[in-house]
């Protein structure tokens, strides 16, 4: 009985999960999805958290945040696994639970279709070292496996038969003309490509992620570098300004490097434009670099995505407008990026603004023609909050370039395109 109910709240089911926000509870779960959100260093890399997607009897789908490496490792696909001290919250209309110091994860049944096959559940359940609550609760969660057919958690198993995957997995779209880009399936074909190319695949937005790695950030300040948290916080008025920063609109490198650069900026600015016919960066402000994570039914994947793709992917919107929006409605000439330094070719520093640069820029161009009352900023964040609307949208289709000398979480796949599909 200890087992089921600890000192940090009862074991409950997925559907009244409701009723216990901000409370500790223990969970008893089948894992669908789990998916590492990760950065790399030079150094190496670092997983920030897992998230992953479980159900009971209840409630088929419940997503669970694991902020403990060891205990994220534990929590895999096709696994029966009983969360103990967990908490409740809610982001906005998003109601999730999270682990925290004191959470522990304890795997009851690993593969239970294997496991079913061969021995019964009655002797499956007595095996478990947990309470009685504990294994009455199990008892539902594995007949309610049985009655939703092997395809709910068959397709988790390593060693399903290769038809019952390619079944699974079918395409559902028809393709309008021929491509040179590469076309996959799903997003396991993507990540099956052992040559560098272009390809083009659909799947869905679920998270987009900014790696600060010049500075060190404590437990509550990780959640940051998650955007989808910060646009259901409210008063948070600095994230304009750390997706956005001085850079080249060329060839979208980032100019400046003191305002917490990410793990896909250079320790130094480039000083030449690689795009550039004359080399030389045309500054204005840009899109910092920043992970999208997108999904479908066989897995996730990162893409590494740029200005003139991050401009696609918010409707065209450019970041130049989006600041200049958030600066006139904060009244706050200070609310851009930081200054940054710019080095001749002898190496000799020299004192430039490339902040001012464009904020007199940004000026000049007011003055050519009419000022419209659009308010960019706030159309950028509904866009944002519209695409970060996780299992409400309909899959996007993207174009990305493969590198397959990069890892993933280091730019493997760079998004080029994206377009809504017509199915």
């Amino acid at each position: 009985m200890t087992s089921a109910v600890g000192w940090y709240g009862p074991l409950i089911d997925l559907a009244k999960a409701a009723l216990h926000v901000g409370h500790f509870v223990q969970l008893l779960v089948f894992v669908h999805r789990s998916t590492p959100v990760q950065y790399k260093l030079w150094k190496g890399g670092e997983v920030v958290r897992r998230d992953i997607q479980v159900g009971d009897d209840s409630r088929p789908y419940f997503p669970i945040s694991i902020w403990q490496k060891q205990m994220g490792s534990m929590a895999l696909p096709g696994h029966i696994i009983l969360l103990q001290n967990v908490k409740i919250t809610k982001y906005g209309e998003v109601l999730e639970a999270r682990t925290v110091h004191c959470s522990s994860l304890l795997p009851l049944i690993i593969h239970p279709y294997q496991s079913l096959v061969s021995r019964g559940m009655d002797e499956l359940v007595a095996e478990c070292r947990i309470g009685i609550v504990a294994k009455e609760k199990l008892k539902k969660v594995i007949e309610w496996l049985q009655r939703a057919g092997s395809t709910t958690f068959r397709s988790k198993q390593p060693h399903c038969h290769p038809s019952a995957q390619k079944m699974h997995f079918e395409r559902n779209w028809k393709l309008p003309e021929e491509r040179k880009s590469k076309d996959c399936v799903s997003l396991s074909d993507l990540s099956r490509l052992t040559d560098s190319c272009k390809a083009v695949f659909h799947a869905s937005v679920g998270e987009i992620f900014f790696p600060f790695t010049t500075k060190i950030l404590d437990a509550s300040e990780k959640e940051k570098m998650f955007i989808s948290r910060r646009l259901s916080k409210a008063g948070d008025t600095s994230l304009a300004t750390d997706l956005i920063c001085t850079g080249c609109q060329i060839c979208g490198s980032p100019l400046e490097m003191q305002h917490g650069s990410s793990t896909f900026e250079k320790e130094a600015a480039p000083l030449y434009c690689s795009e550039s016919s004359n080399r030389l960066h045309v500054v204005t402000f840009i899109y910092r670099p920043f992970m999208l994570y997108v999904w479908d039914e066989s897995e996730y994947v990162p893409l590494l995505v740029r200005n003139k793709a991050a401009e696609l992917l918010f409707g065209n919107i450019k970041a130049e407008r989006v600041y200049s929006s958030f600066r006139e409605q904060h009244n706050d000439q200070d609310a851009g990026p930081k200054d940054s330094t710019q080095r001749d070719p002898h190496g000799v520093s020299k004192d430039f603004s490339c902040s001012s640069a464009v904020d007199t820029s940004l000026k000049l161009k007011g003055k050519q023609r009419p000022i419209h009352n659009i308010n960019f900023f706030v159309i950028w964040l509904i866009l944002l909050k519209s695409l970060l609307q996780q299992g409400k949208n309909s899959p996007l289709k993207f174009e990305v370039i493969v590198n397959t000398g990069l890892d993933r979480e280091n730019g493997r796949f760079e998004m080029v395109s994206v377009w809504m599909p017509c199915f």
